[in-house]
C-alpha cells in the first residue's frame, strides 16, 4: 500500500472517530439529562409519598408506592450503568482518536521527508547535468584553442 493510500485511510479513520465521538457525546448528554429528570421525579414522588403517609395509607397504596419507587430506583440505576458505559466508550474512542491523529502527523512528516528527498535528488541530477554540460563546453573550447 502506498504512503498516500495509508494517509488517506488514517484521515478517514480520524474523521470516523470524530463522528463517533460526537454521537457518543450526544447520547451521553441525553442520558445525563434523563438521569437528572428522573432524579427530580423520584424526589417529587418521595415528597408526595411522605405527605400521603402522614395522612395514612392503605396496604394497597403502600405496596403500590413501594413498587413504584423500587421501579424508579432500578431505572435510575440502569441509566447510571448506561452513562458509565458511554463515558468509558467515549474515553476509549478519544484515546483512539489521539492515536490516529498522531499517526496522521507522522505520516505527513514522512511524506514531507520523501518529497524533500525527491526534490534533492532532482536538484542533484540537474546540477550534474549542468556540470557535465559546462565540462563539455570547456572541453570543446580547449580543443578549439589548440
Amino acid at each position: 500500500m502506498s504512503l498516500d493510500s495509508i494517509r488517506k485511510v488514517r484521515v478517514q479513520t480520524v474523521e470516523s472517530l470524530m463522528m463517533e465521538l460526537s454521537h457518543i457525546a450526544q447520547t451521553l448528554t441525553q442520558s445525563e439529562e434523563q438521569y437528572r429528570t428522573m432524579e427530580s421525579q423520584i424526589r417529587a414522588d418521595a415528597e408526595v409519598y411522605a405527605q400521603q403517609a402522614t395522612h395514612g395509607l392503605t396496604i394497597e397504596d403502600l405496596l403500590e408506592w413501594q413498587g413504584r419507587m423500587a421501579a424508579q430506583r432500578s431505572a435510575l440505576q440502569q441509566l447510571r450503568v448506561t452513562i458509565d458505559h458511554a463515558t468509558s466508550v467515549w474515553q476509549q474512542t478519544k484515546e483512539r482518536l489521539v492515536g490516529a491523529k498522531q499517526e496522521c502527523t507522522i505520516l505527513e512528516r514522512v511524506a514531507e521527508q520523501r518529497q524533500a528527498a525527491i526534490q534533492a535528488t532532482i536538484a542533484r541530477r540537474e546540477q550534474q547535468a549542468a556540470d557535465e554540460a559546462a565540462h563539455r563546453q570547456v572541453s570543446i573550447r580547449g580543443r578549439g584553442d589548440s
